[in-house]
């Protein structure tokens, strides 16, 4: 069986000899935060506008949040499969940043708020919207904040890193 240490200990030369490999990295964890967390930001303004306003665009908004998720989604996890590639390339610094495990803390929190946004969803049309939309809005408002927080910290923890 392969060594762990030693496998971490060959990404990361791997990782830190090739600017190419780790510029791909970045880039790529920077597409999915701007697909995913771009669709996310976006939807949740339109989400929040159309509790305000009520009526017919509640139900133009519920169709887009459906379509959506599948690029918040893509773009949450190819963030988190790239970010996991760049953490395994400096863990010392990372396994101990009070920083970093705060900025995976929100993460995580983005992850269980997009669960409960599909099932404030579904309780919207299931309801006409009389019970999900306040769920909606409420979760609405969480997402934009920890999208918005976890971008912060991941450009704060680059500094430090």
């Amino acid at each position: 069986m392969t060594d762990p240490g030693a496998l971490m200990k060959w990404w990361s030369s791997l990782y830190s000899d090739h600017a190419n490999l780790s510029n791909g990295i970045t880039f790529l964890h920077l597409a999915g935060l701007i697909v995913g967390g771009g669709a996310a930001v976006t939807t949740d303004r339109q989400i929040l506008k159309a509790w305000r306003a009520g009526g017919d665009r509640r139900r133009t908004v519920l169709d887009d949040v459906s379509a959506v998720h599948v690029f918040v989604v893509g773009g949450l996890i190819l963030t988190i499969v790239t970010g996991a590639l760049m953490m395994l390339a400096d863990w010392d610094t990372f396994s101990r940043s009070k920083l970093f495990w705060i900025k995976m803390a929100g993460v995580g929190v983005l992850i269980v708020n997009g669960a409960v946004l599909g099932w404030a969803e579904r309780l919207a049309r299931q309801t006409s919207g009389s019970r999900g939309w306040p769920v909606l809005a409420t979760v609405s408002t969480i997402s934009l904040f920890f999208w918005l927080t976890v971008l912060g910290l991941g450009t704060w923890l680059k500094s430090v890193a």
